[in-house]
């Protein structure tokens, strides 16, 4: 066969290779699916079953030189190619890569352009989604490969990499006829007599190497015969030992085939089989090595384990801080309360400064149950302290967790067994701090495109003395960084820039400290933990890494001290919650743990939690403004607690003062459209007033005002007239007194009022007049906004007005009159100014000397 274009993969091919090689041939129809090195022996058996439609041809009936375009998929390694490495090197010839475990780094002898790397479970996934998007279906039998592809490289979506892609590509298979009892069949094969043995003498040979805190299951054995499907045998000893980690390693035949499976993020076997020329990706690889021994290959893999192993958080990096303690007289209900306001399942206990035990939410909850609610937390508590050292590992953790009935390890650096003062209690780790952990949500390092932050930092103009400032002030702190929206802006490059800093431990006193060394002023805010430095120009909000409570919906919160985490956790989306850190020796690491840069890309926001709305209910409006100002959208779930907080009515029990503040930045958003829209969604304009008009009409109209004000009179506020259309509808009363709940200035109050009451009558009133000088008459006495507003409704003499007659001046006044004409100072003057003013509008008068010549006829006239 002389084909021109092959589609070709690794060796000992999978069904993830299968599916995408049967994809990528309806991709390119004269392509020809190319077989190397063998396949797996349920890929074979799959693959005899429909070898009529699959049409798949053995390498060595291909002539190569014939070749002029290369399709590769599955994997991003030449030397796994075979024989076909040799004609992605020759000249003239394009080579198309589709991957999903490559590094960012396209291999150089992949043509420009001419790839689709993925981060997908399954790089069947990443196919589908292409299938789908260019409308073409698969037939059942490609649909059944790219499912059996899904499901191997996903675990049957349980690896930690699955992703919600590949769940939708199941569902597409399913749709185009993959049948399910063949996915069954294929996934799940049954193993041979030989392959029993095999795996009798592997699990006996299983020893567990530690390797960083992670426990790998090590089999190495030499066979005398060649035994089919090693990987299969691999997964079986992950089901049969429950290991979280294995690497396997069998010589037959004078070669050694090494085969990895991960079933935890912190161990990647792709990197631990990389030094043998393994492939494959973090969860699954595979390799063959020719020319080295078993042992020799042994030694090889244990070097090469620990640099696969990623450094797993320790006690002290899951727990949460600051510890809290009830005394051991505290009334059940007050504990209650207190449990409820910081969301925790329980608390500590503790008696003359001596942690004495715990209490579970659970209990509390009981007691009150039984009428017990007055009663000391020491009647319920349990008595054992538990405690754990601050460097434990997650599984010491875990065991720990599972032996204590409270859910509460006090992490405690000198962990003895005897009573430890609460001054000694680092922090508390409970079941959702371990949760969090192992589903990897800790802290994660910096991503490449992120490792120049603290260069951006410097890039900042003028603002390098602040940074040297910080990092010297921050020597004695436990850690400075810069957070929230400064964070955000720096990410997305906006050139806008507030510093805003959080210690942890006495913000305050970092302030005095910093104002010092910048030479400047610090206005201290004790109650909140909070200051502001002032230094040339320069202003720096510093804030005690903090905690917050509420004691009921809307209020303002109740803040302690904390750790940088559970500051971040406060706040309101994720694209908020993130944090650079200053310190000299961190400077510039970003700290993301709610996936804050991810959603950022994205353009999605996203609450941290359940309740942040109904905690907060101006973050609603925050949120509604994001999405307007950076073209971003509320993911479904944020959507929906927004609108529940709306449909509790939270947004009418906010102080008038909040939702004016909120409001009015909303409106004053360079454009709005979009967040009308929202504000009319979710329900939130009618929440504030049922009166107010948000929707598209009122979009519209806003639209037309901004394109005059920005002709006519810039220098408005943007927000007053906005405000006048979206009141229109009100009577006058209601826009008075909805003005007034809001605690707008009295100023800007009776702008929008007069705006929105009058303007829209104008347009019937300006109709009725003849010249301009009646029009001015009409409008002159209203504030500007009132002639906006009747002007975008339809009134062409508002616009006109506003074009010309609103600037319209006399060049001569009452000074002139009574010097130039003898008038004295009498209401006559302004009689006479009065008419030539209307004279001048209606275009009579032009220049000085024609109004000083009207203003003697008319003098005269009045004296005759």
């Amino acid at each position: 066969m002389r084909p021109h274009q092959v589609i070709v993969t690794h060796a000992n091919m999978d069904f993830d290779a299968l599916g995408a090689a049967l994809a990528a041939r309806r991709l390119y129809p004269q392509a020809a699916v190319v077989l190397q090195g063998g396949l797996n022996r349920n890929v074979r058996e799959f693959a005899n079953l429909h070898a009529d439609e699959l049409e798949l041809v053995e390498a060595s009936r291909i002539a190569l030189d014939a070749v002029t375009r290369v399709i590769v998929v599955d994997t991003s390694q030449e030397n796994r190619l075979g024989d076909v490495a040799e004609v992605i090197a020759r000249a003239g010839v394009e080579v198309v890569l589709f991957d999903h475990h490559a590094s960012p780094q396209v291999p150089a002898w992949v043509s420009p352009g001419c790839h689709v790397l993925s981060d997908d479970g399954a790089l069947c996934t990443t196919m589908v989604a292409i299938l789908a998007e260019r409308g073409i279906e698969p037939t059942p039998t490609e649909a059944t490969a790219l499912a059996l592809g899904i499901h191997e490289d996903t675990g049957s979506l349980t690896f930690p990499t699955t992703t919600v892609r590949d769940i939708e590509a199941l569902a597409f298979c399913a749709r185009h006829g993959a049948a399910q009892e063949m996915v069954g069949t294929f996934l799940h094969t049954p193993l041979t007599a030989d392959q029993r043995t095999l795996l009798t003498t592997l699990l006996d040979a299983a020893e567990t190497v530690e390797v960083g805190g992670t426990p790998v299951l090590l089999c190495c054995v030499r066979w005398p015969a060649y035994v089919d499907g090693v990987s299969t045998l691999a997964t079986k000893i992950v089901e049969l030992s429950d290991c979280r980690a294995l690497v396997m390693a069998v010589e037959m035949e004078g070669r050694v085939f090494v085969v990895g499976r991960s079933r935890v993020p912190a161990f990647d076997v792709r990197m631990a089989l990389e030094p043998v020329g393994g492939g494959g990706h973090a969860q699954a690889a595979a390799a063959i090595v020719r020319g080295e021994e078993l042992a020799q290959v042994r030694a090889r893999l244990l070097d090469a384990l620990p640099g696969a192993v990623a450094a797993l958080p320790r006690a002290r990096d899951i727990m949460s801080t600051p510890a809290w303690f009830v005394d051991s007289g505290t009334r059940i209900d007050d504990a209650m309360g207190e449990c409820r306001r910081r969301h925790t399942s329980g608390v500590q206990v503790q008696a003359d400064g001596v942690v004495v035990g715990a209490v579970a939410r659970e209990d509390l909850d009981r007691a009150i149950g039984h009428g017990l609610s007055h009663a000391p937390v020491r009647a319920v508590m349990s008595s054992q302290v538990d405690t754990i050292a601050p460097d434990a590992t997650l599984a010491e953790v875990q065991r720990g967790l599972r032996e204590t009935s409270t859910g509460r390890l006090a992490v405690v650096a000198d962990d003895a067994g005897r009573p430890a003062s609460i001054e000694a209690v680092m922090g508390v780790i409970t079941r959702s701090d371990l949760l969090a952990a192992l589903r990897d949500r800790h802290e994660p390092e910096p991503a490449a495109a992120d490792a120049d932050v603290g260069d951006r930092l410097l890039a900042m103009p003028g603002l390098n003395r602040v940074w040297s400032a910080v990092q010297a002030a921050a020597a004695d702190f436990d850690g400075v960084h810069l957070v929230g929206g400064a964070v955000r802006d720096l990410l997305l490059g906006e050139p806008s820039f507030d510093i805003d800093l959080a210690v942890e431990g006495d913000g305050v006193a970092f302030a005095a400290e910093l104002a010092e060394r910048l030479g400047g002023r610090m206005h201290p805010h004790e109650k909140f933990h909070t200051a502001v430095v002032l230094a040339g120009g320069l202003r720096v909000d510093v804030a005690s890494a903090r905690t917050e409570h509420y004691e009921y919906p809307a209020a303002l919160p109740i803040v302690e001290h904390s750790s940088i985490r559970r500051d971040l956790f406060r706040r309101d989306f994720t694209i908020n919650a993130m944090a650079v850190a200053l310190r000299a020796d961190e400077f510039g690491r970003l700290l993301d743990p709610y996936g804050g840069r991810v959603d950022l890309d994205a353009g999605v926001i996203r609450v941290l939690h359940n309740l942040s709305f109904i905690e907060d209910p101006t973050r609603i409006f925050r949120a509604v403004r994001y999405e307007n100002r950076h073209g971003f959208r509320m993911d479904a779930r944020t959507r929906e607690l927004a609108r529940g907080c709306v449909d509790m009515g939270l947004v009418g029990e906010l102080s008038g003062a909040r939702t004016r503040d909120e409001l009015l930045a909303l409106l004053d958003e360079a454009s709005v459209a979009g967040s009308l829209a929202r504000l009319d969604e979710l329900g939130l304009a009618a929440a504030v007033h049922p009166g107010l008009d948000c929707g598209p009409a009122a979009a519209e109209l806003v639209e037309q005002v901004d394109r005059l004000r920005e002709r006519h009179a810039p220098e408005l506020p943007r927000w007053r007239a906005r405000m006048a259309v979206v009141c229109r509808n009100l009577l006058g009363d209601d826009v008075v007194e909805l003005l007034e709940r809001l605690r707008v200035r009295h100023r800007d109050a009776l702008a929008v009022q007069d705006a929105a009451v009058v303007g829209p009558r104008l347009v019937g009133l300006l109709g009725q007049v003849a010249t301009p000088a009646d029009v001015a008459d009409l409008l002159a006495p209203h504030p500007t906004e009132a002639a906006l507003l009747a002007a975008a409704l339809g009134a062409g003499e508002a616009e006109e007005y506003l074009e010309r007659g609103a600037a319209v001046r006399l060049e001569l006044d009452g000074s002139v009159l009574q010097r130039e004409l003898g008038v004295a100072e009498s209401p006559l003057v302004g009689e006479l100014l009065a008419e030539l003013l209307r004279r001048k509008r209606n275009g009579e008068l032009d220049g000085a000397a024609a109004e000083l010549a009207a203003a003697r006829e008319l003098l005269a006239e009045a004296r005759a």
